[in-house]
């Protein structure tokens, strides 16, 4: 995936009002741009960060520019803009870097609703088939929160969302399709990816029960450059089978 623009470098002074951040370029020139990330983005959002903003051709928006990368510790970059990664993940799969989800004929983002369950990518080997067992439905995640010792966390705030599309890949798979939570990783510093039970435990619970009940887990990690980010890297999911209600693991 190629950025809209180049990108502009900049330093935070602040995010506030969650989809706003105030940065300063050159120092000079203030400016506030869009920030499209609903976390509490830890480690990502530290007073005098180098950050990087695109522009929108769009000029009808109040805030034409938004915040895409940071550089956290040890110059690791991190992909802030969650609303790609959907779009990040179904690249993945289409130019094969992700192994376990091909075979498949035709994918969907967005799909139609199971029995009132939402997911973000369907995957079909027979399409217009209703009751094809061959289906396989996706709910892909970002993660952005890492530590100094290459552990990625999900989620990073509470996230009630987050819980409800569990619960609808077990749904599915009780249904007896093929689903599978994918962890889109955007930080480039991080090599596994845990459940943040220290930040939100219902969803860490969920979470053991969707890989008791045949849920299939999967992460990659984004190379990023400041013209591009695709997936590259497959990172290990570790889920411990107590919950951890420290990062201290």
């Amino acid at each position: 995936m190629e950025f809209p623009s180049p990108l502009t470098q900049a330093v935070l002074l602040k995010r506030y009002k969650r989809f706003l951040a105030e940065i300063v370029i050159n120092n000079q020139e203030h400016r506030v741009i869009y920030c499209p990330n609903m976390g509490a983005m830890t480690g990502c959002d530290i007073l005098g960060s180098r950050v990087w903003f695109s522009r929108s051709p769009n000029t009808r928006r109040k805030f034409p520019d938004t915040w895409e990368l940071v550089e956290v510790d040890a110059g690791y970059l991190v992909c802030v803009n969650t609303l790609n990664t959907n779009q990040l993940i179904l690249e993945g799969i289409v130019n094969g870097v992700i192994n376990e989800l091909q075979g498949y004929t035709q994918i969907l983002l967005d799909p139609p609703l199971l029995e009132d369950h939402s997911f973000d990518i369907l995957l079909e080997k027979n399409p217009g088939i209703i009751d094809d067992t061959e289906k396989c439905f996706v709910v892909s995640k970002g993660v952005t929160l890492g530590d100094e010792i290459h552990r990625g966390f999900f989620p990073d705030t509470p996230t009630e969302k987050g819980v409800q599309q569990l619960k609808a890949l077990i749904h599915a798979k009780e249904m007896g399709y093929r689903a599978v939570l994918i962890y889109c990783i955007q930080h480039t510093g991080i090599e596994r990816v845990f459940p943040a039970d220290h930040i939100d435990p219902k969803y860490g619970s969920t979470l053991r029960q969707a890989m008791m009940a045949g849920v299939e887990m999967m992460a990659y990690r984004l190379d990023i450059s400041l013209s591009e980010m695709h997936l590259a890297t497959p990172v290990e999911v570790c889920i411990p089978a107590r919950m951890i209600c420290s990062s201290r693991l």
